[in-house]
């Protein structure tokens, strides 16, 4: 049987899953990687992190598989979005990568917004002009550092980063174009008009290719590298987002993916291009497919708070061999729906659609002396859902259908997690269940994709839904719905009334830092 390599490169870490044709998992690695964040809305990863890792991955599920890289028919690599690299013609990084969460270039993305072709480029896109865009990075990246401007030869986004490693060959494609605002979406094409004016060199960006499509095969110094063997078909891949919505079985129209890891949000099927400036964009990894999406930083806050204040459920896990985001949900759950009042807004690191702020901050509102540890955790579980939930307002509002939300990462596997999204959404939460599959795992989507490129698989939407696991249905609670219909509004306002608040604190921390 053939077997199919998928590679995920996520934001903390990268995962690699080995399939078989018939949608077993042979075997499967992760390696994780740091970001660095030298100031507030900085975060920055090291390209050579990736490569380090995918090299010990691919080593880990040779070893366990038993197989050898004969066995391996193709490759597909996703990628975290807008995470762009500058490289020299060697394809070696000139510069750190500036991911998703990098929000660094506001004056360059008031600049793009103040432009008088400013409507032309989010209609042309189908995207703002926010500076968690590449577009916003490139122009920070010339204006502060020209000579690495100059010598750059291609900006790759992060999985064309690896497949230039893998091929030597620069691609980018098409679901992750749009992080450059002269890519014309409704002809998929670069549109050299709006890259001069935005003063992006049209030479600097990679050929544009559908993600199914074979890019090349596995150079002999790439094999020798990673352990495989040279020749390996590899094909362009995709926006993680958009993988795995195509993994979760989104393939048709009103189908969507929520996306539950380091980032929230979710991804909604249409035919057509939809302009609706709140929110994300993009092509499909199905051609003639699109994606309306919405993206929040969200998801990282759980995290945050195990790190930060987490310490008890982080003993009590190493000495009761669990793990420390169960006990957290555990605690959450001694909560009730509302939180006893507590509301959080999750902007850590400023936020993504449909507010599109980088000022924003996080906030617990409502702490009182009965605020208890539990009320705390649950509350921020709900903030979470309440920002993507605001999105999908949005959506509808803008003629999107959602008739189904499919769970998918890391947070899909988590109950009390999926039960809110039901409530706070008054829809059914569906989550699939693959044995053996780790949490959000985006690889057999990949798989599937490379088996298709490959010519093995004849109709892609066919294949993911033949090879769709069994599901589990969290069915809304009305009570609870009503409460969150009541809070969702408190909520809202809460972030209104602070956006003055959250200016002027942004102009305290720059002060603070120039003092400094």
């Amino acid at each position: 049987m053939r077997h199919y390599l998928g590679v995920d490169v996520g934001t903390s870490s990268l995962k690699i899953g080995l399939w078989r044709e018939d949608g077993e998992l042979i075997a499967h690695a992760s390696s994780a990687y740091a970001t660095q964040r030298p100031a507030p809305t900085w975060a920055e990863q090291n390209p050579l992190d990736w490569w380090k890792a995918l090299r010990e991955t691919v080593q880990q599920i040779i070893q366990s598989s038993g197989l050898t890289g004969r066995d391996i028919a193709g490759i597909g690599i996703d990628s975290m979005g807008w995470t762009f690299v500058p490289v020299n013609r060697a394809g070696d990084p000139l510069y750190a990568a500036m991911t998703w969460q990098d929000r660094r270039a506001v004056s360059e993305a008031a600049a793009l917004r103040a432009h008088p072709n400013a409507h032309r480029w989010v209609q042309l896109s189908a995207n703002p002009l926010d500076e968690a865009y590449s577009t916003a990075k490139v122009q920070w990246l010339r204006a502060h550092h020209p000579d690495v401007y100059k010598n750059t030869d291609q900006m790759l986004l992060a999985s064309a980063f690896l497949n230039r490693k893998l091929t030597g060959i620069n691609t980018c494609d098409y679901t992750q174009a749009y992080a450059f605002h002269c890519f014309d979406v409704h002809n998929l094409r670069w549109d050299e008009s709006a890259a001069e004016a935005m003063g992006i060199d049209l030479d600097k960006l990679p050929a544009l290719v559908q993600s199914c499509s074979i890019i090349g095969e596995v150079t002999t110094s790439a094999a020798a590298e990673l352990g495989l063997t040279a020749g390996i078909p590899v094909i362009a891949g995709g926006l993680d987002a958009a993988v795995g919505a195509f993994g979760s079985g989104v393939a048709r129209v009103g189908l969507t993916a929520d996306q539950g890891g380091t980032a929230f949000g979710l991804s909604i099927g249409v035919d057509h291009v939809v302009v609706e400036p709140r929110l994300i964009f993009s092509p499909h990894v199905i051609p003639g497919l699109y994606l309306l999406q919405g993206g929040t930083v969200g998801g990282g806050t759980f995290d945050w708070f195990r790190q930060q204040l987490g310490h008890a459920e982080q003993i009590a896990a190493d000495l009761l061999g669990k793990n420390p985001y169960s006990l957290m949900t555990e605690e959450a759950d001694q909560s009730p729906p509302g939180a006893n009042g507590l509301l959080f807004l999750p902007y850590l690191s400023g936020e993504r659609s449909p507010i599109w702020d980088s000022n924003a901050r996080g906030v617990f509102c409502g702490l009182n002396y009965t605020t208890r540890r539990s009320d705390i955790i649950r509350a921020l579980m709900e903030g979470c859902v309440f920002a993507v939930y605001h999105n999908m307002q949005v959506a509808e509002a803008a003629g999107a259908l959602v008739n189904e939300w499919i769970g998918i990462g890391g947070a899909a596997n988590n109950a009390s997690w999926c039960q809110i999204k039901a409530d706070i959404s008054n829809r059914p939460f569906t989550v699939m269940h693959r044995a053996n599959q780790e949490p959000g795992d985006n690889t057999l989507g990949l798989a599937i994709m490379a088996g298709y490129g490959t010519g093995h698989y004849s109709d892609l939407a066919a294949t993911i839904e033949q090879l769709l696991p069994a599901r589990t249905n969290y069915l809304p609670n009305p009570e609870r719905h009503a409460c969150y219909q009541e809070l969702f509004p408190i909520y809202r306002s809460l972030y209104e009334q602070l956006i003055p608040t959250f200016a002027n604190l942004a102009r305290f921390t720059a002060n603070m830092n120039r003092r400094s």
